[in-house]
């Protein structure tokens, strides 16, 4: 059925947010016309990818 199994999105992860969190998260995914899951799993991976182009900064090493 899939060209690449492998690419198959089965792992699940749980995340936590107090009510102010997720309003504006339930906000968002409403002006974009977006699953909350889908908005929130391109955030991460945006987030993740962002992390990656910051340069990596050692403790006590300027």
């Amino acid at each position: 059925m899939y060209a690449d199994p492998t690419h198959i999105r089965d792992n699940e992860v749980k995340l936590r947010f107090n009510d102010e969190e997720l309003a504006l998260i339930e906000a968002l995914a409403r002006y974009n016309k977006r699953q909350r899951a889908a908005l929130l799993r391109d955030l991460v991976l945006s987030g993740v990818s962002a992390m990656q182009m910051k340069p990596i900064r050692h403790a006590g090493i300027a």
